[in-house]
């Protein structure tokens, strides 16, 4: 392998592990969400609301840190999206109530804004485009690896040290893979030029005024929303209606974030290699995918055992989980290499709109209906229109 092969990646691997990293903390808490609700005195929406509001930063600052990326290069762009997540975290192990446990998240979901499109824009500047899917893949493997991480370590320090400990554990590793991120990651030779000499205003028009890019960003909204509902409300399903202690609720947490690391390499090969470089087939697939695995949870109960959420966590993370990449290459490639970072911006801010709206609207669902059947249905049902909006999408071939 020549020395710039080797250095993609060894700057790969940076990406990921800043990717996975940012997502220890964050998707870490719905699995200690049950002590923080005990402790705070919540109830159950306002526990399953600590996602939504994370996200409410990716909504908000998604679009403008991909104009950033394209612009300035994701140099800079990295280490400021893990330092903001970093500290958002720190302060929220300090929070003394529910509303500033909020708003300190909150800031750290901005970082999180920050992170995304810079590290996706990265990851593609790096690498040509018969593998493009496949790195971004790669790349979003840190989410439901660090979801896993999360779900498996910090129960077992929150009932060790407390929740706030848990968090602040979480926090500096973080801080600690920012600083590597600094020293170690560069722009592609040529690329970061190019993307200052690019007239912002025009990348951020030719987005905005994309029916495909707009059809997709929608579409992945309701992908997202669907992704979200399980993360925030899983271990909480299983604790109050299946009968769980807190560790084996989150063991099924943790194994839907491995079935979303599978799941993300999969789907990107699939896509390089079987489809052709076609990204909408395997975000079709697994919107049918992740809405069966809804429609089979509905009616768990109290007799559900091993045998049966074993292979639904891993199998629902693989499709629910698992498009996220596909989807951050679509976008990407259907704006072009000027706008690439302000695409997968634009999506990102779109279908965080879902991640902050799902499980909150679900929660309250679950609330009025006096249990979750339902509210399972009616998920599976909502992906009807997502998967309708991708029949829309013009896609030309790749390669």
């Amino acid at each position: 392998m020549t020395a710039p092969g080797r250095q993609r990646w060894v700057i790969l691997a940076v990406i990921v592990l800043a990717q996975t990293m940012a997502n220890v903390g964050p998707l870490g808490i719905p699995a200690i969400a049950s002590l923080i609700r005990a402790d705070l005195g919540l109830t159950l929406t306002q526990a399953g609301s600590f996602l939504s509001v994370y996200y409410l930063g990716p909504v908000t600052m998604s679009f403008f840190a991909g104009m950033l990326a394209d612009r300035w290069g994701t140099a800079k762009t990295l280490v400021l999206g893990q330092a903001l997540i970093a500290g958002g975290l720190l302060a929220a192990s300090s929070a003394p109530s529910y509303g500033s446990l909020l708003a300190l998240l909150g800031i750290a979901g901005v970082g999180y804004g920050t992170l995304n499109p810079a590290s996706t824009t990265a990851a593609m500047s790096w690498f040509p485009p018969r593998q493009r899917a496949t790195v971004v893949g790669l790349k979003q493997v840190g989410l439901p690896f660090g979801g896993m991480l999360g779900a498996a370590l910090m129960p077992a320090l929150a009932l060790r040290l407390g929740w706030r400990w848990a968090i602040v554990v979480a926090a500096l590793l973080l801080g600690a893979c920012a600083v590597l991120s600094a020293v170690v990651y560069r722009d592609p030779p040529g690329e970061a030029p190019l993307r200052r000499a690019a007239g912002e205003r025009g990348a951020v028009t030719e987005v905005l005024r994309s029916r495909d890019l707009w059809l997709v960003a929608s579409a992945t909204l309701v992908f997202a929303a669907m992704q979200t509902v399980w993360m925030a409300f899983l271990a909480l399903y299983l604790q109050e209606m299946v009968g769980l202690a807190l560790l084996a609720a989150s063991r099924y947490l943790a194994l839907a974030q491995a079935g979303g690391v599978l799941g993300r390499v999969a789907f990107g090969v699939l896509s390089d290699r079987t489809f052709g470089g076609r990204r909408r087939t395997p975000l079709v697939i697994a919107g049918c995918g992740s809405a069966l695995c809804s429609l089979v949870i509905a009616f768990t109960g109290a007799g559900a055992g091993p045998w049966l959420l074993t292979p639904l966590a891993l199998v629902f993370g693989f499709f629910g989980i698992g498009w996220n990449g596909v989807q951050h290459t679509l976008m990407a490639e259907l704006a072009g290499p000027r706008a690439a970072g302000t695409a997968v911006g634009l999506g990102l801010a779109v279908s965080s709109l879902g991640v902050t709206l799902g499980p909150p609207v679900f929660g309250w669902c679950v609330t009025v209906a006096g249990g979750y059947r339902g509210p399972w249905i009616g998920l599976a049902l909502v992906m009807l229109a997502g998967l309708a909006l991708l029949a829309l999408v013009r896609e030309k071939s790749r390669f």
